[in-house]
């Protein structure tokens, strides 16, 4: 028999997943994890997702003996394991660095230094530029010291994802009193419409392109650039043609997401940043027909897969909070605003009860710290 190991199910992102995942496989498929197997966790999963029984998946030094007890509780079945977060993930390379072979868990990765190089966006910016990739040109310590580039530039973190910590510098001026620690940023180029975010979605077999859909951002949070709030699907091939060069380069397997912007200036699609792991509006995936999850188990079973059409005209959209907290600060008619259509998906409420998803936001927004830094935030 086969099992979906699901990790990190209180996260935003794997509400969708797990509810996703019940439209293609019955009740008795799913091994739920938790970090703390506490009567308040116990009630959140049976509110949330009607699950009485929980596995403790510690994200510690545990690790791997917690996923041993798993492995042998079930060691019958075959467990699929999904790249939900990246941690988690890099938490399972090492498992499976001291287990070896002998396991009964099912998965579709890179192997463990392209991942690990995936991750790291100051070496992926180097690895494109080595193989002609198309990417913003790197500014080293040296070039940056001795002011050899033009502005405006861009210095971002060597790990992390969205626009958290992101610094923009225009000119001279704005780097006064800035210090950087080249330990843990790098900078760029700053593309002339770093708004203009694209992005391909991609499921692979050993560099090969699987599966592929793509979205266009309509609206993020902030305004300024960040999490993309409202998309639309597309199915460009200027983007998976873009990344399939990468994905043939880094022997890809499994799910990846990759963001590129169009440079007028040159007219090409390039490469800014790489997800080696589940996204947020991987909801998307099903709702355009592409069902990567689905997909994603049966590659990692080995079993074959029957092709689905993407259908464009679809749209996701993040309600809660985002887009209620842009209303907020851009007042206008809540009846067109908020208008519902049948084109749209709606993250944590689509594949999902009313009611428990009512109960996931609850338990997910309602806090007064998190509340604070959304309203914040928001500009």
């Amino acid at each position: 028999m086969m099992k979906i190991l699901l990790t990190d199910i209180f996260f935003r992102k794997s509400f969708d997943i797990i509810n996703i995942l019940k439209r293609h496989h019955p009740p008795n498929t799913f091994i739920y994890t938790v970090s703390d197997v506490s009567h308040f966790n116990k009630v959140k999963a049976r509110l949330i997702y009607d699950v009485k029984h929980l596995k403790q998946l510690r994200k510690n030094d545990s690790f791997t003996q917690d996923l041993l007890k798993i492995s042998q509780l079930f060691e019958g079945d075959e467990i699929v394991f999904l790249p939900v977060e990246e941690s988690t993930t890099l938490k399972f390379f090492e498992f499976l660095n001291y287990v070896r072979a002998s396991h009964n868990f099912k998965f579709s990765l890179p192997d463990f230094k392209t991942f690990t190089l995936s991750r790291n966006k100051e070496d992926l910016n180097l690895f494109c530029e080595r193989h002609h990739i198309s990417c913003p040109n790197y500014i080293s310590e040296q070039k940056f010291n001795s002011r050899a580039f033009l502005f405006p530039i861009i210095i971002k973190p060597i790990h992390g994802s969205g626009a958290k910590d992101i610094i923009y510098i225009a000119n001279e001026e704005d780097l006064n009193d800035l210090n950087i620690d080249f330990g843990k940023s790098f900078i760029q180029e700053r593309l002339p419409n770093p708004k203009d975010v694209e992005a391909g979605f991609f499921l692979c077999e050993n560099g090969k392109i699987i599966s592929f859909y793509g979205h266009k951002r309509i609206r993020t949070f902030p305004n300024t650039g960040g999490v993309t709030v409202f998309s639309e699907c597309s199915n460009s091939l200027d983007i998976k043609n873009s990344g399939e060069l990468i994905i043939n380069k880094l022997n890809w397997s499994g799910l990846l997401m990759i963001e590129f912007i169009f440079d007028e200036r040159d007219d090409k699609y390039k490469l800014i940043e790489i997800n080696p792991r589940l996204w947020g509006s991987i909801m998307l995936s099903e709702f355009c027909g592409a069902e990567f999850l689905k997909k994603y188990v049966e590659i990692s079973l080995g079993n074959d897969l029957i092709d689905t059409k993407i259908i464009e005209d679809t749209f996701i959209r993040w309600v809660f909070p985002y887009d209620i907290i842009y209303w907020v600060k851009n007042l206008s008619n809540p009846f067109i605003f908020f208008k519902t259509n049948n084109s749209t998906c709606y993250i944590n409420f689509t594949y999902s009860t009313l009611f428990r998803s009512l109960f996931f936001v609850c338990f997910t927004y309602f806090r007064f710290s998190k509340l604070t830094n959304l309203f914040g935030s928001g500009k």
